[in-house]
């Protein structure tokens, strides 16, 4: 029997698991920091107050572009005492807004997995952030056809999986999602009965990083390894 026979459905992620994603947060950031620094008393980390400002905003804002330019416009501000230009906050919102409006760019082997996988098993997506973008970014992949179910959430936590595998009658131990993400797309899904395949990205942002953990899952280099890992 093939590993795969266990499994009646596979899930995916999106953000970095089929398409890049923080490779863009991450120029983002640098773009804040030359804009911002100049303004930011000595002594001031303008790249540390961000960070903190953008994890306590995630219980109010959730996830996503938005989210992230609300974050990096109050903290430019925090981090100046207000003394950076309206000019500044400008070019962040609008450097913000062509994060929002960028083409997906699919990473490689994703169509032909995707294709492979779906022979044998029913796909869903189950992804987080902002609604509006994510479904747009899930439309114009060109993706969504091989998908039996798409879902954005707010958080990817257990309750959410048991919630989402209920409302789709899909029997967690027949279930197994692939994500780049320990944090949100593995063990969430161990902890429910599933099982957790991880593809780390070469990003990673720090609060998806979880180093302490059991395990319990399986790590593979790259998503084009799933169809081999269900086949063996």
């Amino acid at each position: 029997m093939a590993r795969g026979d266990h499994y009646d459905v596979v899930g995916f992620d999106a953000d970095d698991t089929l398409w890049k994603s923080e490779d863009s947060f991450r120029e983002a950031e640098q773009l804040y920091v030359e804009l911002v620094s100049p303004y930011a008393p000595d002594g001031v980390d303008v790249m540390r107050s961000l960070e903190a400002i953008e994890l306590d905003n995630v219980s109010i804002s959730g996830y996503g572009v938005k989210a992230f330019a609300l974050s990096m416009v109050q903290a430019a501000v925090t981090a100046t005492s207000g003394a950076v230009p309206s000019k500044v906050l400008g070019q962040i919102v609008d450097h913000a807004h062509d994060m929002l409006m960028q083409p997906v760019e699919l990473l490689p082997g994703v169509p032909e997995t995707l294709a492979a996988v779906g022979r044998t098993h029913r796909l869903v997506l189950i992804t987080k952030g902002d609604l509006v973008h994510q479904l747009r970014k899930v439309r114009t992949s060109g993706l969504d056809h091989h998908f039996e179910h798409i879902e954005v959430v707010l958080d990817k936590d257990a309750d959410t999986y048991r919630r989402i595998l209920a409302e789709w009658h899909i029997e967690p131990a027949r279930f197994a999602f692939v994500g780049n993400s320990v944090r949100s797309d593995v063990l969430p899904v161990v902890e429910v009965g599933g099982a957790g395949i991880h593809v780390p990205y070469h990003i990673t942002w720090g609060h998806e990083v979880v180093d302490d953990h059991d395990g319990g899952f399986t790590e593979l280099e790259s998503i084009t390894d799933v169809p081999a890992w269900l086949a063996k």
